[in-house]
């Protein structure tokens, strides 16, 4: 096998080639946005502010349980679609592989964390709520840039832009409409003109306006955090 030269990270946040890495990037930045949500929760309590307050923990687990939802379909959409679609074309290069294996690695290790958030919710205690959402969001953020830097690129050595829509095309399908609506509003909730610009811009004009009529103002109805 022969390692095949790689783009860096400027490729992954530009775009590797044609790919269009708009609306991965776009739940990147969602991830980071909802991680220092999360951080401030645990910040307020450790302050001593009182998670007892009912309106507030609807909004915190209400941010909480969409974050997670995310995630897995995030996670899911690159462990049985996207990787799979990559390593068959990137077979002969070690390199390739090595990173494609190491993303699904850090994905099986994120896992647990989120239990151990969730079971310090449960539990009800501010002790040690903080240290355990600090280590999901060191590792989360970790493999966020991990993944940008050298497993984006990946998607534009190996695919060309009617194949990575073709990709997106089949998440899509099997998210279902409505779960891909409210990803759409997650995504670009707080973003940046700039960014939720080249997000919309990436997608049909039939879909923009469901993002604008019904799906954003559905999203909104709900506080979070």
């Amino acid at each position: 096998m022969t390692s095949q030269p790689l783009p860096g990270t400027e490729a992954a946040r530009h775009g590797a080639g044609d790919a269009d890495l708009a609306i991965m990037l776009a739940a990147h930045r969602a991830f980071r946005r909802d991680l220092t949500a999360l951080a401030r929760v645990a910040a307020s309590r450790s302050a001593g502010a009182s998670g007892a307050d009912p309106a507030r923990r609807r909004s915190v687990a209400a941010g909480w349980e969409l974050f997670k939802r995310q995630l897995h379909l995030h996670h899911t959409a690159e462990d049985t679609i996207i990787w799979p679609a990559l390593r068959s074309r990137l077979a002969p290069s070690e390199h390739a592989l090595s990173v494609l294996g190491e993303m699904e690695a850090e994905h099986a290790r994120i896992d647990p964390l989120l239990t151990a958030v969730d079971a310090a919710f449960q539990r009800g205690q501010d002790d040690g709520l903080g240290d355990v959402i600090g280590e999901l969001a060191s590792t989360l953020t970790g493999h966020l840039t991990h993944e940008e830097r050298d497993g984006l690129p990946l998607i534009g050595v190996a695919l060309t832009a009617a194949e990575w829509r073709s990709v997106g095309f089949k998440i899509a399908r099997r998210n279902g409409l409505s779960a891909g609506g409210e990803m759409f509003a997650w995504m670009l909730d707080g973003a940046a003109r700039e960014d939720a610009a080249a997000t919309l811009g990436s997608l049909p004009p039939p879909v923009r306006v469901l993002y604008r009529t019904i799906w954003q103002p559905r999203y909104e109805k709900t506080a979070r955090w």
